[in-house]
């Protein structure tokens, strides 16, 4: 998502729907990795508390990975498919003039990632 523009279309919203994090979560990673700056003083001190947040969610999504990978519950295929897909997703969802638009394609494009990442799963 850094290096672009991030565009809240459907696509990423059914993401973040079935993620660990909220849209403002994502928002304010984004805006962070971008070098944004918050002005306002009360906005400045929610977007650290929430920062604070983010930064604790995503420590807990690498000791995660690492512990289901140290148990076999992730193997080294499914995080080079992930990769894959993350990198094949930037492309796709590059900027708000995306080729992901109508309804029918966001339900295909989120069909396939559903069942790619439910093939994924060991357990």
């Amino acid at each position: 998502m850094t290096g672009h523009k991030l565009y809240f279309n459907d696509v990423y919203r059914e993401i973040i729907a079935n993620s660990l994090f909220i849209e403002r979560h994502i928002y304010i990673i984004s805006n962070r990795l971008s070098g944004k700056n918050i002005t306002k003083k009360l906005i400045r001190v929610e977007n650290h508390r929430q920062l604070k947040q983010c930064r604790n969610k995503i420590t807990g999504l690498f000791y995660s990975l690492l512990l289901l990978k140290s148990i076999g519950a992730i193997d080294q295929q499914t995080l080079s498919i992930l990769m894959t897909l993350s990198d094949q997703l930037n492309v796709i969802l590059s900027d708000e003039h995306s080729d992901i638009g109508e309804d029918k394609t966001v339900h295909n494009v989120m069909f396939t990632l559903k069942h790619i990442l439910k093939k994924m799963c060991n357990v």
